[in-house]
């Protein structure tokens, strides 16, 4: 059985029936007009090392869409390139607040099916050991609770704008674009994203575009996890 495979069959086994308002993997990637999408999956690559030598930052929190983060890190992983999950340290809260965060989150973080939860992806670098230089390609996932926790935080922030300044690769999908748009990234751009935060997109001075995957200078967005075929072969395509 291939990587790919093996890859794709742990994303089905992962589904579960629960009474919660959820994105299905299965369905995605079984739905005729995905095709494309599943492809990506369960064909073997062609070119392994096509990516070989670039850095690819995967920046995400808890609270991550699943399918879209091992989307990215598959697809980049399986053609060479060095992908990392850079995350923000786990967070502590007063006991007032009545927030519990489990030990496992110190090295993993947790990511979901749209509403449910899904399971834990291991952390490689802490967003507190990273700088702009050390990538070419920062991207920001969608899942709304991942990018609304990211761009409150001022190091993502800051790390996106330094990446910007210097004119690396930045992407995101879904809900991601938030965070591109509270880093001031956006003005001036076109942008796709998930349809219910035009509005946002629009207020941080981009056009919104209802497209796949869109391309702006060094930056590339997309609208929803149906998308992640042309999102990552877009980025994929100013790496070449």
């Amino acid at each position: 059985m291939s990587a790919s495979t093996s890859a794709f069959r742990a994303l089905l086994d992962a589904e579960a029936s629960a009474a919660l308002p959820r994105l299905s993997t299965a369905q995605l990637l079984n739905a005729p007009e995905n095709r494309t999408l599943r492809d990506l999956w369960t064909e073997p690559t062609a070119a392994p090392a096509l990516y070989a030598g670039k850095r690819i930052g995967v920046i995400s929190t808890d609270g991550v869409e699943e399918i879209e983060i091992t989307t990215v890190l598959h697809f980049f992983r399986s053609r060479g390139a060095t992908t990392h999950v850079i995350a923000p340290t786990k967070p502590a809260y007063p006991p007032s607040l009545g927030v519990q965060v489990p030990d496992l989150r110190a090295t993993h973080i947790l990511t979901v099916h749209y509403i449910e939860t899904a399971g834990w992806i291991a952390i490689d670098k802490s967003l507190d050991d990273v700088n702009a230089s050390a990538y070419d390609v920062f991207i920001v996932p969608g899942g709304s609770w991942n990018p609304d926790a990211l761009r409150a935080d001022p190091k993502v922030i800051r790390l996106l704008k330094d990446a910007n300044a210097t004119g690396k690769i930045l992407a995101a999908i879904c809900h991601g674009p938030w965070v591109l748009s509270d880093a001031g990234l956006l003005k001036g751009k076109r942008a796709a994203a998930w349809w219910p935060i035009r509005p946002d997109i629009e207020n941080a001075g981009a056009t919104f575009v209802d497209e796949p995957a869109v391309v702006d200078g060094n930056i590339i967005t997309s609208r929803a996890p149906n998308d992640l075929a042309a999102f990552v072969h877009a980025i994929g395509e100013r790496l070449t």
